[in-house]
């Protein structure tokens, strides 16, 4: 599935507004223009989901900060999924991450949910057409630090610093396992 065409170019995507964005360079029947930050025209196709086998997981460093990639491949060919580093996304992704078979076909699906003024962001995973569970909760917290509160200029805010750090190593450890079994 996946939707990419056949070619062997690198399909790169993002999330934005609970949607998966695939950048194009000209309109197409299914795009929606827009103007990025730079105030340039620019047209995306929009989709619920992306599915594949995940088969790479790293971070990157660019001008807009640091960011997750993720690596899926199905029949047709690879695509780049990126997220920020440290947002809803990255952290429901990461979490469910151990649970996840890496030698079968995930689906990502990003939402995006409004509370009051607070937007919640998560990527739901689905594998074998079941959703899966977190492996690192509050309840189980399976080593995973949790997020402290501390001031920043006067003012209360939550720090995943700690948390980020730890799931980046978890991810650095199964992406390179060599063993069938993952030590998750």
């Amino acid at each position: 599935m996946g939707a990419i065409n056949n070619n062997a170019a690198i399909i790169y995507l993002t999330i934005s507004d609970g949607k998966i964005c695939r950048r194009v360079p000209s309109p197409t029947a299914t795009s929606k223009e827009r103007i990025n930050k730079e105030g340039r025209q620019v047209h995306e196709e929009h989709y619920n989901g992306w599915s594949g086998k995940i088969v790479g997981i790293e971070t990157r460093e660019s001008d807009y900060g640091k960011d997750w990639q993720v690596k899926v491949q199905d029949d047709d060919g690879i695509a780049i999924l990126s997220f920020k580093y440290s947002s809803g996304y990255a952290s429901s992704f990461l979490k469910a991450l151990p649970n996840i078979d890496m030698s079968k076909d995930v689906t990502l699906s990003p939402k995006v949910t409004i509370e009051g003024e607070k937007k919640r962001t998560i990527l739901f995973i689905n594998q074998d057409s079941k959703a899966i569970k977190w492996f690192y909760t509050r309840d189980t917290p399976n080593g995973i630090p949790p997020m402290k509160q501390i001031k920043v200029k006067g003012v209360s805010t939550w720090d995943d610093s700690e948390m980020m750090e730890f799931l980046e190593g978890m991810v650095k450890l199964k992406m390179n396992s060599t063993s069938e079994e993952m030590p998750f």
